[in-house]
């Protein structure tokens, strides 16, 4: 019998365990946030939010095809996919400080809660971690030998894919090439940064599958960027570029604070092997090449994304500092590999701490989540036939584009979504189209020829609490009550953040109409979900000292008072 060869196995290792717990924890119902909308969009190559994201529709639209499960699924299953491709690559880059540091390494990564998550369900973030991985271990392939420009050629062409994915990750891994090619231009002069440069634009120009895209009118064609005007708008997302950096809410200082929480939640003690790796690669002069991959990889990403806005509770934005993620982790296994003493014999366990991230990070499994199919239920598949909804929450907006990508179930509902009024398609008939806000006299007239539903909030509709009764998780104009609302079940923290929201819209509601007793059981099953709530626990305890006087609602609505 042949030796055991731990070099043979242990690729194989880093990246089929990890792929196989992705796909068995993967979303089989589509996920809240953008997850619905970008099942839809691959799965009618449709045109999503802004930047676009072209490239994850073309990537995620072959898995589609696939006979097994649902179709949010199998879209999920893609991002799975590219997860695991992913960490091929870091494992890759890691394995010049020995296989089992390498797999453990990978291992830690791909067990941390910002990234498990990422691979589970649909979203960019899992691809865009694939297209970084192969950026920096191509980096990593020339810090070992500085003559081997070619690796940045491959480094390029992925940025370049990344950049037609989420261009603000891309964009933020791009200066961990500036030494290689100030490198490349002093060795062989300007042809391969011209090369690298062209390559980069090869992976950008998939933008050209907006326009064409656009052209055929998909359902959903948010920005309809048929003209060069409009695709800049689309491809800019200047729409989002309002309250970031210094003009968003939350102070720096709270938002560099709760970066600190993150990254001890993701990677916990290995912290300090971070501090002691990040200090050996600077310690020696030949290691400077990785030494500078490293940390602009790690203050690049992590800080840049704290400075954008703010960071707290929210899962899309670990997928942003994915890339920060791995420099850390790469820092973590330089710094394993500093302790000289007993190398080879202790390393060998390495791998099976690193499996314990999994178990610590259990709650990023989808596998069991099947919250959003209640909400469906209520707010589409049960709706009146012909009715007119009027949705005001880009999450229940995708919901719906989702559910019809899915299900092709009620093409009889006219669906108006008022988020996405400026976005340039003609997502509804012009009839329909409200100013951006509900007028209460326009709705009514509306509803006189079929059934109108509205999603309230907390912010244009107090015009209409006086004409609309409440229907399931909407609100129906000019009807009746029906059965009172059941408590919703929270099941993971997107979903409390859901209950949260109806049951406080729907104290607003009853509050607005005098009924204090509905009023309170709105506001106390809220607070179950979430007793920190700050607007909601003020509501309740406004609701608890009401007397005859009417309760002044304009102190609780978004944009009122600071609320």
């Amino acid at each position: 019998m042949g030796s055991f060869d731990a070099r043979r196995w242990t690729p194989y290792a880093a990246v089929w365990l990890p792929l196989l717990i992705y796909v068995w924890t993967a979303a089989g119902h589509g996920y809240w946030l953008d997850s619905a909308e970008f099942t839809a969009a691959a799965i009618q190559l449709d045109i999503s939010h802004p930047p676009g994201h072209p490239l994850f529709a073309l990537w995620s639209k072959p898995f589609t095809w696939l006979p097994i499960g649902s179709l949010p699924f199998r879209v999920a299953v893609g991002q799975s996919v590219a997860a695991a491709v992913a960490l091929w690559f870091v494992y890759r880059a890691l394995r010049r400080e020995g296989v089992y540091v390498a797999l453990a390494g990978t291992w830690l990564l791909a067990g941390c809660y910002g990234f498990w998550f990422q691979a589970v369900r649909a979203e960019v973030y899992a691809l865009q971690a694939m297209l970084v991985c192969i950026a920096f271990e191509r980096v990593t392939a020339w810090a070992h030998d500085r003559s081997y420009t070619r690796a940045l050629y491959g480094a390029c062409f992925a940025l370049g894919l990344g950049l037609a994915n989420h261009h603000f990750i891309a964009v933020l891994a791009l200066p961990v090439l500036a030494w290689p090619a100030y490198d490349a231009w002093k060795q062989h002069g300007p042809r391969p940064v011209a090369l690298c440069f062209a390559l980069g634009a090869l992976g950008l120009s998939t933008y050209v599958y907006l326009p064409l895209r656009a052209l055929a009118q998909p359902p959903m064609n948010l920005g309809d960027p048929q003209t060069l005007q409009r695709l800049w708008w689309v491809i800019s997302a200047q729409v989002y570029a309002r309250r970031i950096g210094s003009g968003a809410v939350q102070p720096l200082g709270e938002r560099f604070a709760d970066l600190g929480v993150i990254l001890y939640e993701q990677l916990g003690i290995v912290l300090v092997f971070v501090v002691l790796g990040g200090y050996a690669l600077l310690r020696v002069r030949a290691r400077w090449p990785l030494a500078s991959l490293w940390w602009l990889a790690a203050l690049i990403s992590l800080c840049g994304r704290a400075w954008l806005n703010e960071v707290r509770a929210n899962p899309d934005v670990l997928g942003y500092m994915i890339p920060g993620f791995l420099a850390l982790v790469a820092m973590a296994a330089h710094g394993v590999t500093a302790l000289s003493f007993g190398r080879t014999r202790w390393t060998v366990v390495l791998p099976v701490l690193a499996l314990g991230s999994f178990w610590l990070h259990a709650d990023a499994s989808l596998h069991d989540f099947v919250a959003t199919d209640a909400f469906d239920d209520a707010r589409r598949r049960a709706l009146p036939p012909g009715s007119v909804v009027i949705l005001t929450t880009p999450d229940t907006v995708f919901r719906h584009w989702e559910g019809e990508a899915v299900e092709q179930l009620r093409a009889d509902v006219v669906l108006m979504p008022l988020p996405f009024l400026g976005y340039g398609g003609d997502q509804v008939d012009d009839p329909y189209w409200f100013a951006g806000a509900l007028e209460a006299d326009e709705v009514r007239a509306l509803a006189r020829d079929r059934p109108v539903f509205v999603e309230l909030d907390s912010s244009t509709a107090l015009s209409l609490y006086p004409h609309v009764a409440p229907s399931g998780l909407l609100y129906r104009v000019d009807g009746h009550a029906d059965s009172a609302l059941a408590e919703p079940r929270a099941s993971d923290p997107e979903t409390c953040k859901q209950v949260l929201w109806t049951q406080y819209v729907r104290a607003l509601y009853f509050a607005s109409r005098g009924d204090r007793e509905r009023a309170l059981v709105a506001s106390r099953h809220g607070l179950r979900c979430a007793p920190a709530a700050r607007e909601l626990r003020a509501l309740n305890d406004a609701l608890l000292g009401w007397n005859d006087r009417p309760l002044d609602l304009r102190a609780f609505l978004v944009g009122q008072n600071g609320l």
